[in-house]
């Protein structure tokens, strides 16, 4: 099963707005890893840092089978030279032509996608997987908010009404395991 993850890179401003210290967030971002790591799922995440890089280096170091970096090959608009180290740790690198399809990636070209806390760059994320769902009648199995990584718990009620159908909240990280079993169970995506 094909596991993206989205979040915020700045983990000053998520830990802030959290209310909790920086460590215990990527603690928490760690233990997502390892418990797809665990479950034997491939990891897919844009390469940048953050809670994307610390899931990711959690999920190698508990010896994730498949670490997949998208990769937007274009730097119009936006530059992606800051985002070149993040390549040499993935098991293997998908470009894609530009950023907007790179962010697309990580929630249409999975079958579960885990938020692990908002941002600005996250609520672009989280309009993809809307236009996916109305238009390509959903590619996406089910989309995770862990909400003790959410300020105030939960995705905004525009987005949770959207998501209704893919749509599952977890309190903690550690409820994680039993919702990645279940939905392992499901048929895998098709990207035919």
């Amino acid at each position: 099963m094909r596991v993206g993850i989205i979040g915020p890179t700045d983990l000053t401003m998520l830990s802030m707005f959290l209310g909790m210290k920086k460590e215990d967030v990527i603690s928490k971002a760690a233990r997502v890893g390892e418990e797809i790591a665990k479950a034997g799922h491939e990891l897919w995440v844009n390469p940048d840092g953050g809670m994307l890089a610390a899931v990711a280096e959690a999920y190698k170091a508990a010896g994730g089978r498949r670490h997949v970096v998208l990769f937007p090959s274009d730097q119009d608009p936006w530059p992606n030279e800051q985002v070149q180290p993040y390549r040499n740790t993935a098991d293997d690198v998908q470009e894609r032509p530009d950023w907007f399809h790179t962010n697309y990636a990580v929630v249409s070209e999975v079958d579960v996608c885990v938020c692990v806390g908002l941002s600005a760059g996250t609520f672009t994320e989280l309009g993809y997987v809307k236009w996916d769902e109305e238009f390509h009648r959903g590619h996406l199995r089910r989309l995770v908010v862990v909400r003790e990584l959410v300020r105030g718990g939960s995705l905004p009620p525009e987005y949770s009404a959207k998501f209704r159908d893919i749509l599952r909240y977890v309190n903690t990280v550690e409820e994680l395991p039993p919702v990645l079993r279940e939905e392992a169970v499901q048929e895998p995506l098709s990207l035919a």
